[in-house]
């Protein structure tokens, strides 16, 4: 799996093989060792069958910054219960 992960790292480098021919990734491909499944998975940009050849699944991560309550006087009324961000 390295392989294609180096290939797939090496193109996505390059700006200019965003659109390349297929006739380009071919000979690409002719210098990488990746199984010939991987590499007609490539050739027909079928990212389905790359995710599940590769072994791949999506990873999504997400940091929300805590709140904590306001350092305003909460004699107002106006601003009781709210909470703001802090920042460090």
């Amino acid at each position: 799996m390295s392989n294609i992960v180096d290939f797939l790292e090496t193109v996505g480098q390059n700006a200019s093989l965003r659109y390349a021919s297929n006739g380009e990734m071919q000979r690409m491909l002719a210098d990488t060792r990746i199984d010939p499944e991987v590499r007609d998975a490539v050739l027909a940009k079928d990212q389905a069958r790359l995710t599940a050849l590769a072994g791949a699944r999506n990873v999504c991560c997400m940091l929300v910054p805590a709140m904590v309550q306001s350092d305003r006087d909460s004699g107002t009324g106006e601003d009781d219960g709210y909470y703001h961000q802090r920042r460090a």
